[in-house]
Parts: structure tokens; C-alpha cells; sequence
């Protein structure tokens, strides 16, 4: 995914460029597309009242604008639109240039506020929206629009920037601030992870290594000792942070978060860049083996 991002006004926050780059991949995972090319301008109200009223003939400020570069069929999107998709492969990139959007800070800012949610949120919305309008989608008609904001809500859960009020960007600061404590003599690579719990609660936990190799114990299962030790049983989110690389879970740190919450969200990046990625644990570990699988082996065995 190729993001050409340009900012054109004062107060952009930062890590923008990682942010939006973050959302289009997602909303290109979920439409089944990949080596797209986009580009968005950021700018102030007083700039896209303008473009609104050059192009759109539309004298007022909007919060995003998208400029489809594909010409879709009748009920076509991006994903059932390779011969369209194939005439805008861009040589010098490598990628199919989707369009341009461009997103008013200004609009974005007063909506968050509104809404009571992050500006990142609120950045992340209009992304996806603008990316869906450039895959086809609209929402002129009532299924049209429930279609396309069932499909902005997938690539925003895909993004970690969901609805339910998790703040994954606090889970990822939470498990940064864990990686002082790693104790990594013989490896010297330092983890840090935090888990959710169900309660609304934070635990914190890092590697622990030992001189046997076997005993060492891993961010992830610290953290879930910690919280099982307080009481907790279901969890919503994990984070896991290498410091200059991603730390993904190993395959038995995958296995004792599933026997509490097979599917809950994952949050996995590195202090270094500042940023992540997230997805959910069924997919690191699909067909995963839990205690339905114990009770039918001892069914089976009357």
C-alpha cells in the first residue's frame, strides 16, 4: 500500500503519515486488494471549501472529499474489478492508483470533539470512508449505505482504532513502558506486553529469561499471570512490543491467551517506530485446541 500523503495546514498531529497508511492497508485487506496507490492532501477548511466549490459546486466546508481514479460498473467494487483496476497500474510505483481524497483538519478536529472520540479516530474515519468511495462503494441508497459502513467498521477494528472504547494506542504506550523492566541477560532482546482484562483493568508484563533457556518466561504469559492472580478470567486485547522490531507471540504464549479469549484483539509493534499493527488472535492460531476439544475426546471415551 502506497500513501502519497501531503500536508498543506498547521497542527497536523504527528505519526499521521503511519496512521494513514495504517487504514488504507486495512481497508484494502478487507476489500481482498492489495498494491494499491492513493495520495491525500490535509488541509484547513478555508482550502477544501474551495476545492468543494471548483469541483463540486458546493460553496461550504466538508470533512473529506475522495476523487476516484477506476470507473466501476454498475454494483462493481474494487475487488470484482481487475480489468478496471489493471488500466490504472502506475509503472513508476508499482501500484494501482485508487485516487486522491483530501481531509480537513479543521472538520476533523470539531468532529472528534463532537463525538468525543481521538483525533486519530476521527483521521482514521474519513480515511476509510474516502478509500471505500475510491473501491466503489456510495451510500446514496439505504443497503448501499448500510453495505459500505459495515465495511469502514471492519477496516477500523482491522486498524485498531474500533468503536468500543478500548484505546489501543494506550495498550501499546502501557506495554512500551513495560519493556524497562524486562529482565533478556542472554538474549538481550527486551519485550513488553499488556493485557486487557474483561473488568476494564491493566496488567502488565515482560520477559523474564533464565540461564535453563526453558525456564524463561515471555511478556505475554507474565501478563496474563498477573491478571489471572487478580481475579481475571476474559480478556478483550492484548499489546506485545519488541523494542526496535515487532514482537509477535510465540506459538505457547498464542495457545494461553486462547484457553481464555480465543478471539481476542492483538496489538503488536515496536518502540523504536512508534507504530503497530493489530489483528486478532484466531487468526495467529486458527483450529487452535481448548477445553471443547478435552470434553469431546472424554465423551468419546464412554
Amino acid at each position: 500500500m502506497i500513501l502519497e500523503l501531503s500536508i498543506e495546514t498547521a497542527g497536523a498531529p504527528e505519526g499521521l503519515q503511519g496512521l494513514l497508511e495504517r487504514v488504507c492497508k486495512c481497508c484494502c485487506q478487507v476489500e481482498g486488494v492489495e498494491n494499491m496507490h492513493v495520495a491525500c492532501r490535509l488541509v484547513d477548511d478555508a482550502a477544501i471549501r474551495e476545492i468543494n466549490k471548483t469541483f463540486r459546486g458546493i460553496d461550504r466546508a466538508t470533512d473529506v472529499i475522495s476523487f476516484p481514479s477506476v470507473h466501476y460498473a454498475p454494483g462493481r467494487t474494487a475487488r470484482t474489478s481487475s480489468r478496471q483496476l489493471r488500466r490504472e497500474h502506475d509503472p513508476a510505483t508499482g501500484g494501482v492508483h485508487l485516487g486522491d481524497y483530501v481531509l480537513s483538519l479543521d472538520h476533523a478536529r470539531a468532529q472528534a470533539a463532537e463525538y468525543g472520540h481521538s483525533l486519530a479516530r476521527e483521521l482514521g474515519y474519513l480515511s476509510a470512508h474516502a478509500m471505500f468511495h475510491l473501491m466503489g462503494y456510495d451510500h446514496e441508497e439505504e443497503d448501499d449505505k448500510r453495505l459500505m459502513r459495515a465495511m469502514e467498521e471492519k477496516a477500523m477494528d482491522l486498524a485498531c482504532l474500533s468503536r468500543d472504547g478500548t484505546s489501543d494506542e494506550e495498550l501499546f504506550r502501557r506495554a512500551v513502558a513495560m519493556l524497562d523492566k524486562a529482565y533478556a541477560p542472554y538474549s538481550g532482546f527486551r519485550v513488553g506486553a499488556c493485557i486487557l482484562g474483561a473488568s476494564g483493568s491493566f496488567y502488565g508484563g515482560c520477559n523474564i529469561e533464565n540461564a535453563s533457556y526453558g525456564a524463561t518466561i515471555c511478556a505475554e504469559r507474565a501478563a496474563v499471570c498477573q491478571a489471572v492472580c487478580q481475579g481475571e478470567r476474559r480478556f478483550s486485547a492484548i499489546a506485545v512490543v519488541g523494542v526496535k522490531v515487532d514482537a509477535w507471540p510465540c506459538g505457547i504464549c498464542r495457545q494461553v491467551l486462547s484457553e481464555f479469549c480465543p478471539n481476542m484483539r492483538v496489538v503488536c509493534g515496536n518502540a523504536k517506530s512508534g507504530s503497530f499493527t493489530c489483528t486478532t488472535l484466531d487468526q495467529l492460531l486458527p483450529l487452535a485446541f481448548g477445553s471443547d476439544d478435552l470434553k469431546q475426546d472424554h465423551h468419546a471415551d464412554k
